[in-house]
């Protein structure tokens, strides 16, 4: 076994939160190494510029990592969702659709409200700041003013173009006097810290010029050049503890010759995702005096719409999701349940994707003689939404071990169960007949509901939002981490992904999680002294 020299912050995983930790911690001059076990992903690998794009899209390129099989992945078994992750340099911005809203205020104290749900140990003030700083690292685009949200800076750059489906949706939403706003997202609208601004090509899956905000194009270059060391092909097997039960590194294999070695550090960061961080700390055997890990996973509830207008609308062009719709965001209990939800409004599919695949809801065109008549009819005229929920935290809903499944290394693989509660059911029940509302006020002449119900007419919500196992608090016996996002248990251990989040949302979680990690790793930086000295866990 090789046995490396110790770093200074030792950080598991290249993902969003791992290039932003990094660059926060080696621009301050800190020796920082990042294991990442899989590769880099170059422009020409994305299938944007190959004839067969759509195929690519769901087999080789498809977001669920039990869709793909790449030799890069490690198996995961779910009962329930998709799995979206990308083992690789810059995570899942290789294949995600920079949807970038951020939390509201309220999300943070929900146990204010109606306590099924716990505060967070920060406010949205708090965390606010990092939102802007995030925003500038990475390019985003959007419109400030929105007035259901908290005021904020302007967006690096302006919203993206106003297509012809989202002014179709706004007018819809205008009749039924609901709140719509162009969508931000981690997207460039104009040429923007070397990146060129979106082109508008349609049906964002990850993007190889980097207008789309992929890590590996708008971060990454930013990390090594303040000296980041990043190791690819680096699968880390287990976080070793010494008997003063600190972090002292981690063991990982070098998948390019098979050999194993040990990285020390004084500051170990965890950035591997909500599946694979309780799955490594549970192999690991640590950070789990509460038994927390790895439960209370959430999703978002999740049922989508998509429906089909007169009007040449060009569906197929423009930034996925052009339209934001928080009508429904706060809690109203007369409507039978806590918590809300919100639309996300989505472009239609490509040619072949509207013949052979579907969208939103995989309705696909007819074989035969009505094939060219429905073509005719429906191509560059759908529009898809997502209604998407704020779903209640369950321990029950968890990621475990597999007793029996492995990873080619011999890791077990990540076991997840998951199953929306009653309240997620009846807010589900009601985001239907809203998306029926929706498309009744279109004016369409077809729609086509999809409610994610199994063969025995249970709901199993396909949300692809992975958050929630390894969650922030106050009490070291109910959460994982504490307010800066630092292990109760192992106190030079940090955790900057998904998982610490302690509530859902009703929005895309990635804003959020890099604002926190630039949050955690700015503690870590200014406090880095005092924690590799053996700095105890402390609230925020």
């Amino acid at each position: 076994m090789t046995q490396n020299a110790d770093c200074d912050v030792l950080i598991i995983g290249a993902g969003a939160t791992g290039s932003l930790a990094a660059t926060v911690l080696a621009r301050a001059g800190l020796d920082v190494v990042c294991l990442e076990q899989g590769s880099w992903v170059e422009a020409g690998d994305h299938p944007h510029y190959s004839g067969d794009w759509t195929w690519q899209r769901r087999t080789n390129w498809n977001s669920d990592v039990n869709k793909r099989h790449h030799p890069d992945d490690y198996p995961v078994e779910s009962d329930s969702s998709q799995v979206l992750m990308w083992n690789g340099v810059g995570g899942s911005t290789n294949v995600y659709g920079a949807i970038w809203p951020r939390y509201r205020p309220s999300d943070f104290r929900k146990g204010d409200e109606h306590g099924l749900q716990p505060n967070w140990p920060i406010s949205y003030e708090d965390i606010a700041p990092f939102y802007e700083a995030a925003d500038r690292l990475i390019g985003t685009s959007g419109l400030a003013g929105d007035p259901a949200m908290p005021p904020r800076e302007a967006c690096p750059t302006g919203p993206l173009p106003f297509t012809r489906a989202a002014g179709r949706l706004a007018q819809s939403f205008d009749k039924l006097g609901w709140h719509w706003w162009p969508a931000e997202a981690g997207v460039i609208s104009e040429n923007y810290d070397g990146r060129p601004g979106c082109n508008g090509c349609g049906i964002c899956n990850g993007c190889p010029r980097g207008s789309m905000s992929k890590f590996s194009m708008s971060i990454w270059p930013k990390a090594l050049a303040a000296g980041t060391r990043l190791r690819t092909h680096a699968r880390v097997l287990k976080i070793e503890t010494g008997r003063d039960g600190r972090a002292s590194g981690a063991l990982y294999v070098d998948r390019n010759t098979g050999r194993t070695a040990f990285q020390g550090a004084r500051v170990v960061i965890v950035a591997a995702n909500g599946v694979g961080t309780p799955r490594l700390l549970l192999n690991s055997r640590i950070a789990n005096s509460s038994d927390q890990v790895g439960r209370n996973l959430l999703h978002h509830t999740l049922v989508s719409s998509e429906m089909w207008v007169d009007e040449p609308i060009e569906s197929h062009m423009g930034y996925v999701a052009s339209v934001i719709g928080r009508e429904f965001a706060e809690t109203d209990v007369s409507r039978g349940f806590v918590n809300g939800f919100q639309f996300n409004c989505l472009t239609g599919t490509s040619a072949a994707g509207e013949v052979a695949a579907g969208w939103v809801t995989n309705t696909k065109a007819p074989w035969g003689h009505d094939h060219h008549a429905w073509f005719e009819r429906h191509f560059g005229h759908g529009i898809g939404i997502h209604a998407i929920g704020d779903d209640l935290p369950n321990p029950d809903n968890r990621v475990t071990l597999d007793p029996t499944l492995t990873d080619a290394d011999g890791l077990p693989a990540a076991k997840l169960h998951y199953a929306p509660g009653e309240n997620d059911r009846r807010m589900m029940n009601f985001m239907l007949d809203r998306l029926v509302d929706i498309a009744k006020a279109a004016g369409a002449f077809e729609h086509k509901l999809t409610d994610y119900r199994d063969e025995d007419g249970i709901y199993r919500t396909p949300a692809w939002h992975m958050i929630g196992t390894c969650r922030m608090g106050t009490d070291p016996t109910t959460s994982v981490v504490n307010g800066w996002n630092q292990s109760w248990d192992v106190p030079n251990l940090f955790i900057v992904d998904g998982s610490v989040l302690a509530t859902g949302g009703v929005v895309n979680p990635t804003p959020t999680i890099s604002a926190l990690a630039l949050r955690a790793a700015t503690y870590i930086r200014d406090n880095f002294k005092a924690l590799a000295a053996g700095g105890r866990a402390m609230a925020a």
